[in-house]
């Protein structure tokens, strides 16, 4: 029988030199961040792309389409120090078909959303998932100050329309009206997808919950609808779509990656997404 007083001496033991027993319980995917095949591997989209799910202030999943082959890595990156700030951009290539769909908690959402709008009034733009759908060329552009010595990004855009390319990343977006007192998903009215071009992350002020911007190529009722005119929809609907409130600690993860990248490191450890079920 395992003496329960021993095993508690020994990971205090652990934790006074400095083993950490529970590094584990919070770390998500590592990815390689250059290039296409370090020692011969590969990044899985949905881990490259973990950001996703570390930003969710709501329970959200990852599903994959059957067979799925798509894979993310970085492809070249540029860096510049000027001062006391400095910057870098860095392409990263979506390659391989398939599918990877983030799909968010529409009860959570709603309820996020409805603190948002007067009593009654319908609830606008709630959104329903993010998807990564095929190939496609992005680019992270980062900025930063040195503090101190210190380097400390303050900014990362994140392009997912590079080379002239367009962006495969889409957002699905529904309106919900009150009915009995009650806003619920089953009621949910004008349905929607945005095509995403841009999402941008900064730190916040102290205090303040950090949001997320989003900039869209083009709206539409599908995917296979979006065109010209859905272009013009979307110029519009970047002029009136707010920032979305995000976690902390995955807007922190993002300024984390932008420090990552413009050190050149080889690897990226995503701390683990509080708000993913796994499946």
């Amino acid at each position: 029988m395992i003496d329960k007083k021993n095993v508690t001496l020994i990971v205090m033991a652990m934790v006074l030199f400095g083993v950490n027993v529970f590094a584990q319980d919070d770390q998500g995917p590592t990815v390689y961040l250059c290039c296409k095949d370090t020692n011969g591997k590969l990044n899985p989209l949905n881990e490259f792309m973990y950001f996703v799910p570390s930003i969710s202030p709501v329970s959200v999943t990852n599903q994959k389409s059957q067979g799925n082959q798509q894979v993310g890595y970085i492809t070249s990156c540029g860096r510049q120090t000027k001062g006391d700030s400095f910057t870098a951009s860095c392409e990263f290539r979506m390659e391989g078909q398939g599918t990877n769909m983030n799909d968010f908690d529409k009860k959570g959402m709603i309820a996020r959303n409805e603190k948002l709008v007067k009593k009654g009034k319908p609830i606008k733009n709630i959104l329903d998932y993010i998807k990564f759908n095929g190939e496609g060329y992005g680019k992270i552009d980062i900025k930063g100050k040195i503090i101190d010595g210190q380097k400390q990004v303050t900014n990362v855009e994140v392009h997912f329309n590079e080379r002239g390319t367009k962006s495969p990343v889409y957002v699905g977006l529904y309106s919900v009206k009150q009915k009995s007192g009650k806003y619920l998903y089953e009621n949910k009215f004008d349905i929607k997808v945005a095509r995403v071009n841009t999402l941008t992350f900064s730190r916040p002020l102290d205090g303040k919950e950090p949001k997320m911007g989003i900039k869209i190529d083009g709206v539409a009722k599908d995917e296979e609808s979006m065109g010209f005119v859905s272009g013009l929809v979307g110029a519009i609907a970047n002029l009136i779509i707010p920032p979305m409130g995000i976690t902390r600690k995955g807007n922190d993860e993002m300024l984390r990656l932008g420090t990552a990248l413009y050190e050149n490191q080889p690897t990226f450890t995503f701390k683990k997404a509080d708000n993913l079920i796994q499946k």
